[in-house]
C-alpha cells in the first residue's frame, strides 16, 4: 500500500495534468479516479475558502485528523476543512455533492468505530470552530444555544457562571454534535428525558446546502427524526437547549476491589430494586467493572451522582456504604464534578464497543456481570496476551419515568414506551493497543453480547433497543425503535430531506439508515 503523502503527491500530479473544465475519468481504466476526484473537491474548497482548508504536513491537518477518543478511529483524509459559520458548511456540501466526494463530520470523535466521523478517501469537516455557547430565549424559554462542534466540559463551565446548566453528556471531552443525535444519557434522564428530549431547535445545514431551523412547528418531521436518528439527515450547527438552575450537588468516582464485585453487583440490583434509589430522579449511577491483561484481575470503578447534597442521596447509600478503595464522591460543584472527568479524553488505544438492553429487574442486573466474569475467566490465557488489554461491563439505568419525561417533552424517534417499564443498557467495552488484535477483542464482545441476549430472551428479560451512541458497528439500532414503527418513519424523511441520498452514499457514519438491514 502506498503511504498517504506518496499517494497525495501521485494524485495531486494527476489533477494538475487534467484541464479545469474538462471533467474527470471515472471509468475502470483509470487509476485512483476517486481519489483525484477527492483532490479536486480539496483543491476547490482551498479556493474558496483559503485559510479554512488543511492539506497533509500542516499543523491545523495534524491536530484536527487525530482529534479522536480512540487510535481506532484515526485515517487519513485527503484534506482538513474547519467552518466556522453554516455558511461556510453550505458551500462545503454544494462543491463535494458537485464532485461526488465523500467527506466526514466530525464533533467530539468520540465514537470510537472507523470510519463513523472520519474518512480513508476524501475529506474531514471538522467541527472545532463552529463553537458558540450563548445564553438566550427561544419562544419565551431560556436555552444555551451550542454550536456542535463544542465539547460538554465548556458549555457546563460556561453555563455554571449564571447558575445554570443542560442535559448534556457525563464525562467532560465527550462532543455536542454527536451525543444527543443518539438520544444521549445526561446525569438527569430521569427528570428530564433524553439529552434530546430538551432540545428546542436545531440550525441544520442539509445536503442541499439550504441551511434550516428545525424545531415543532417548523419541519417538524425532521425535528423527531433528529432525536435519536444520528447523522442521516443533514449536518446540525447548532443546538437550542432547555436550560435549569443548578447548584450544589454530590458526584464522584468509586472504586472496588476484586473481591468486592459481588458487593458492587448487589448494589446496583438493590438500587433498581423496589423502592431502590433508581426511583429518586435525581440519582444517576454508571457502573463498570474492569478486567485488566496486565493482572487478570477484575475491579471496579464506577461513578454515582446526585443532584442535591450527600445528606439527601440516601437514593445511593448501598454505594457509599460499600467497601472502597477509591472514592472521591463530594458535595461540590457541577463544573468540579465535570472536571474531573476530562481524563476519559484522547487515548493512545484502539476500543470497541458493543450494547444489549434488558428489562430492568435484580436479576438482569445480576445476569451479565455473571457471563462477563465467567467470560473473562474462561478466556483469561488469550485475553492476557493482549497488551495494554482493558475490557468492561457497564451497567446504565434507564427508568420509566425518564420515558415519561421524554414523551411529555414531545417525544422522540427512539420512542421506547413507559408502559414496558425501565431497562438496563448494558455496555461492553475493550481498549487495546495493536490493530493486529482486533479480530480477536471484535469476537470476544461479539460472543458475549449474544450469550447475554440468548440467556436473556430465555428469561424473558430482553429488551429490543440497542443505544446508538454506545452501540457496536456491526448491531441493529434504528430499526429497533418504536418497535420497529420508527424505521420507515426515518427513512422516508431522510428520503424527504436528502433526495439524492448524500448522507447514505457520500458521507461517514456508523449507523445509517441504507446500511441497517445488513446489521445483526
Amino acid at each position: 500500500m502506498l503511504s498517504s503523502s506518496l499517494f497525495a503527491l501521485l494524485t495531486a500530479t494527476a489533477v494538475q495534468a487534467i484541464p479545469p473544465n474538462r471533467p474527470l475519468p471515472f471509468d475502470s481504466t483509470f487509476l485512483w479516479s476517486r481519489d483525484v476526484a477527492n483532490t479536486r473537491s480539496c483543491q476547490q474548497l482551498a479556493s474558496k475558502f483559503p485559510n479554512k482548508l488543511f492539506f497533509p504536513n500542516t499543523p491545523t491537518y495534524a491536530n484536527e485528523s487525530t482529534d479522536y477518543y480512540s487510535s481506532s478511529a484515526l485515517l487519513s483524509p485527503w484534506c482538513v476543512f474547519t467552518p466556522e459559520s453554516p455558511q461556510d458548511i453550505s458551500g462545503a456540501l454544494k462543491i463535494l455533492t458537485s464532485t461526488r466526494t465523500k467527506f466526514a463530520v466530525r464533533g467530539g470523535g468520540h465514537m470510537p468505530i472507523e470510519g463513523a466521523a472520519n474518512t480513508e478517501e476524501g475529506v474531514l469537516i471538522a467541527m472545532t470552530k463552529i463553537n458558540q455557547i450563548e445564553v438566550t430565549q427561544f419562544k419565551g424559554t431560556q436555552v444555551a444555544l451550542l454550536g456542535s462542534g463544542n465539547r460538554w466540559g465548556p458549555v457546563y463551565e460556561k453555563l455554571a457562571a449564571q447558575g445554570l446548566t443542560v442535559t448534556g453528556g457525563r464525562y467532560y471531552p465527550v462532543g455536542v454534535g454527536g451525543q444527543p443525535l443518539g438520544g444521549g444519557i445526561s446525569y438527569f434522564n430521569s427528570a428530564r428525558g433524553w439529552s434530546a428530549n430538551t432540545i428546542l431547535q436545531y440550525e441544520v445545514v442539509l445536503a442541499s446546502g439550504e441551511i434550516v431551523n428545525v424545531n415543532a412547528n417548523t419541519n417538524s418531521d425532521l425535528f423527531w427524526a433528529l432525536k435519536g436518528g444520528s447523522s442521516n439527515f443533514g449536518i446540525v450547527t447548532k443546538y437550542y437547549m432547555r436550560t435549569f438552575p443548578l447548584t450544589e450537588i454530590y458526584a464522584g468516582f468509586i472504586g472496588n476491589a476484586e473481591a468486592n464485585n459481588g458487593q458492587l453487583i448487589d448494589a446496583v440490583a438493590s438500587f433498581i430494586g423496589p423502592n431502590g434509589g433508581a426511583n429518586d430522579p435525581k440519582a444517576a449511577i454508571d457502573i463498570n467493572l474492569f478486567y485488566d491483561s496486565k493482572s487478570g484481575s477484575v475491579t471496579g470503578l464506577s461513578s454515582i451522582f446526585y443532584n442535591g447534597t450527600f445528606s439527601e442521596a440516601t437514593a445511593l447509600q448501598n454505594f457509599t456504604g460499600m467497601a472502597l478503595s477509591t472514592n472521591t464522591a463530594s458535595d461540590r460543584s457541577f463544573t468540579s464534578w465535570v472536571d474531573e472527568t476530562s481524563s476519559f479524553g484522547k487515548s493512545p488505544n484502539r476500543a470497541l464497543w458493543a450494547v444489549i438492553s434488558l428489562k430492568s429487574s435484580p436479576e438482569a442486573v445480576r445476569l451479565p456481570g455473571k457471563l462477563y466474569l465467567d467470560a473473562v475467566k474462561a478466556h483469561n490465557a488469550t485475553l492476557m496476551k493482549i497488551p495494554n488489554g482493558s475490557f468492561t461491563v457497564t451497567w446504565q439505568p434507564i427508568t420509566a419515568e425518564g420515558l415519561v419525561e421524554a414523551r411529555r417533552s414531545g417525544g422522540d424517534a427512539i420512542d421506547l414506551d413507559p408502559a414496558d417499564g425501565s431497562l438496563l443498557v448494558m455496555l461492553f467495552g475493550a481498549s487495546y493497543e495493536g490493530a493486529e488484535n482486533e479480530k480477536i477483542v471484535d469476537k470476544f464482545l461479539k460472543d458475549l453480547v449474544k450469550d447475554v441476549e440468548k440467556q436473556a430472551k430465555k428469561l424473558n428479560m430482553y429488551y429490543p433497543f440497542n443505544f446508538v451512541n454506545d452501540a457496536g458497528e456491526w448491531q441493529k439500532t434504528l430499526s429497533l425503535y418504536g418497535k420497529g414503527k420508527s424505521f420507515p418513519k426515518l427513512k422516508a424523511i431522510a428520503n424527504k430531506y436528502d433526495k439524492e441520498g448524500v448522507f447514505q452514499k457520500l458521507a461517514a457514519g456508523a449507523f445509517k439508515i441504507s446500511d441497517e438491514g445488513r446489521k445483526q
